[in-house]
């Protein structure tokens, strides 16, 4: 297993070597090595632009620096550079100088052109880098053209992608979907399924100037370092924990440009937050303020560059992704490392398993089936088993105690298994007499002792044992098996027949004529068995014939005070409101009626204290409770209802986190409680986003906690005040 490992380590190397040369894509396409950037977007969402203004900016540039290293590049680059800025030249006898010319955005991209050059990232990191810049019409999703699949081919084997959005969309809701749309096709190319997004992903909303709010540099990150964590959480925590931002809500105007620019694309935003933690949202300008508008075209208008190019946030996507790419790729080498680490580890562990896994799953169990297979042949009782099966046993555990394996590792296991042959040798049937005697003492002092009966419900006539009960029973039902005519067998079925006859006289305790029939097999007993009864059967018999027949009122007082003390425990433990609020009352008061008045007064007065408590539950009655949670910024309604009506959300009120509320609510009644999200038309929790029905005889305690709205897959959380299990009663004296 080790081996295979390590070829597949030695594989995905010489493919990442592969890569570094030069990789041909799936469909036939060669690409340029280097680190590849995908910069996905639209028709005039800025692509060429950025490239562009990227390259100027980072000349300054001390964390991020940019060197073209082709002349294809290169040429684009000064092309696009001389219309944004209107530089011309003019050449005469020898010199050459700059001309002011009339500036212009670049013409929309045509043909695609493959961009090449060098990044120094923080000034120490040197990377080669390979981009594309293409026809936007090439991801739309109603207008592709031929470029389509090759784009498709460079942004699969990308090691990062920059989503490109033009924020002058932001008023066509039809086209901002359709981006959306095409975003995460793209997504689900690179991770389907809802699979872990394997490369570094950003959303770079371009042409930031004409946003409202928007202010410059401390705008342009959305999410600080220290709060990344919030991208693996769902859309609309994520949407809640943005928009508290302190950037963010420093500006009202700010605040809701953001939402705005979130919300337009939550599908797309939906895909991505909870499957990556290299995510990023950023906001840039390559002018730095609103372009002039000198026309119009076909389908779009025309803008001159501003007077002076000051961009803003050029350089922060680019240097985001290059240094979550290099951090990645450290994390992969280390993870390499461990790789290695594990295999060896693996196959250590293996090699030192193996003594392990031959002991425990072959050697160990042998004697024990052996041992097993011949003690239920007997029923588990061994004394009326045979001598030559007694052998095989005994030989099976000298067999494992002997072995190679045990001698060499498990030396401990050796005393156990001599042990246990050693018993099975000295089998004796005098120590098993001794042992059942035992279990008869135990009888004549269960019988003597009232205190340690089984427990009699008055209340269906049936008797509960306890574990003791239990236990004496089996070891009875153990030695009444094999030779009928032994002695073990013989004593135990006259122990077994007095055991039968007591638990019918526990539970018929009006019938004096069962403890009268106990007594004359006694008598019966000693006259014709009195050579074969030992000395603990002579002391049953002692125990059985002093119990003097009590007043039947007295046995049920007696059982229903043991009852109730159960029943304390049981109540006393939490056990669902209709138990604590129905049934225990049920049981509560037929117990009072079977108590002595004059022996159990403080239990009396217990249960008319908690009847009276549990009553108060069935009038109608103010219940105060706090909303402690409503996701994004929807509130609820709350209205109850008598049983067999329902709701008409008559009272208009909204009920929102962090406030007190309070309701009337008898025994019966349903709760409906409405939940209207962010957005929703407010008609009182008439035509909520969401509703839920809490029915039962006590459907108040379903409020108490977590709610869940199945439909939309949310929940809100509410706690009373006082908690409805402090106001509950307890059997307390």
């Amino acid at each position: 297993m080790g081996i295979k490992s390590i070829f597949k380590i030695f594989q995905k190397g010489a493919k990442a070597a592969k890569k570094a040369r030069g990789a041909k894509g799936t469909d036939g396409f060669v690409w340029p090595p280097g680190i590849r950037i995908g910069v996905y977007g639209h028709a005039n969402a800025g692509k060429t632009v950025y490239f562009t203004v990227l390259n100027e900016d980072c000349k300054i540039s001390k964390k991020l620096q940019i060197s073209v290293t082709d002349n294809a590049t290169a040429g684009e680059f000064l092309t696009n550079y001389r219309g944004l800025w209107g530089v011309g030249t003019a050449t005469g006898s020898g010199t050459v100088v700059d001309l002011r010319g009339e500036k212009k955005f670049p013409n929309p991209t045509v043909t695609e052109k493959l961009l090449q050059f060098n990044a120094i990232v923080d000034r120490k990191k040197k990377v080669s880098v390979v981009t594309y810049d293409y026809s936007g019409k090439a991801v739309s999703i109603s207008d592709r053209d031929t470029s389509a699949e090759k784009v498709a081919d460079f942004m699969a084997g990308c090691d990062g992608i920059l989503f490109f959005f033009d924020s002058k969309v932001m008023g066509a809701e039809l086209e901002c979907q359709a981006h959306a749309a095409s975003f995460v096709n793209m997504l689900e190319q690179l991770a389907p399924l809802r699979a872990r997004l394997p490369i570094p992903v950003a959303l770079v909303v371009t042409k930031a100037d004409t946003l409202e709010g928007f202010a410059g540099d401390d705008q342009v990150t959305l999410v600080p370092p220290e709060d990344e964590y919030i991208v693996s959480e769902d859309f609309e925590l994520f949407l809640e924990k943005v928009l508290g931002f302190p950037k963010v809500a420093a500006s009202s105007v700010w605040t809701g440009t953001v939402r705005n620019v979130l919300i337009k694309l939550k599908d797309f935003l939906r895909v991505v937050v909870g499957r990556t933690l290299d995510f990023q949202v950023f906001f840039i300008s390559a002018t730095g303020q609103k372009p002039e508008k000198i026309g119009t075209d076909i389908g779009r208008s025309l803008y001159a560059p501003p007077a002076k190019m000051q961009p803003v946030g050029v350089k922060e996507p680019f240097y985001w992704l290059l240094h979550s790419i290099l951090r990645n790729r450290r994390v992969s080498a280390f993870r390499t490392v461990a790789r290695f680490v594990r295999i060896i580890s693996l196959i250590w562990i293996v090699l030192a398993s193996l003594p392990f896994l031959f002991h425990f799953l072959f050697l160990y169990p042998q004697p024990q089936k052996v041992e097993s297979r011949i003690r239920a042949a007997y029923g588990g009782s061994m004394y009326s088993s045979s001598k030559e099966d007694r052998d095989k046993i005994i030989m099976a555990y000298k067999n494992y105690e002997r072995s190679a394996t045990v001698k060499w590792f498990f030396e401990e296991f050796q005393l156990p298994a001599s042990q246990i042959w050693n018993a099975y040798s000295r089998y004796d049937k005098q120590e098993a007499e001794k042992d059942l005697d035992k279990t008869i003492d135990m009888f004549a002092r269960i019988v003597a002792d009232t205190t340690k009966w089984p427990a009699y419900n008055p209340g269906d006539g049936t008797v509960i044992p306890r574990e003791e009960h239990t236990a004496l029973q089996a070891t009875l039902d153990n030695y009444h098996k094999g030779d009928e005519t032994s002695i073990l067998f013989v004593r135990s079925g006259r122990t077994l027949m007095y055991w039968n006859l007591f638990l019918t006289g526990v539970g018929n305790p009006t019938d004096t004529t069962v403890w009268q029939k106990i007594q004359m097999q006694v008598k019966t007993d000693r006259t014709l068995q009195a050579t074969n009864l030992s000395e603990a059967e002579m002391r049953l018999g002692d125990a059985l014939m002093a119990h003097k027949i009590v007043k039947v009122q007295e046995v049920v007082a007696a059982q229903a005070a043991t009852e109730l003390g159960d029943l304390i425990k049981t109540i006393n433990s939490k056990p669902s409101p209709d138990f604590r609020l129905d049934t225990a009352v049920t049981q509560l008061q037929e117990l009072k009626a079977s108590l002595n008045p004059a022996v159990d007064r403080a239990g009396i007065a217990m249960i008319d204290k908690y009847l009276a408590a549990a009553e108060i539950w069935s009038n109608a009655r103010k219940f105060k409770y706090k909303v402690v949670s409503v996701p994004g910024e929807g509130h609820l309604h709350v209205e109850v209802v008598s049983r067999g009506k329902d709701p008409t959300w008559a009272v208009h009120e909204t009920q929102v986190p962090g406030h007190e509320y309070t309701i009337s609510w008898a025994s019966g009644d349903a709760i409906y409680i409405a939940l209207d999200t962010l957005g929703q038309a407010e008609d009182w929790g008439d035509q909520a986003s969401d509703k839920v029905r809490l029915g039962g005889k006590f459907s108040i305690f379903a409020m108490d906690g977590d709610i869940r709205f199945e439909n939309i897959g949310k929940k809100v959380t509410i706690t009373f005040i006082p908690g409805l299990w402090d106001q509950i009663p307890k059997l307390e004296k």
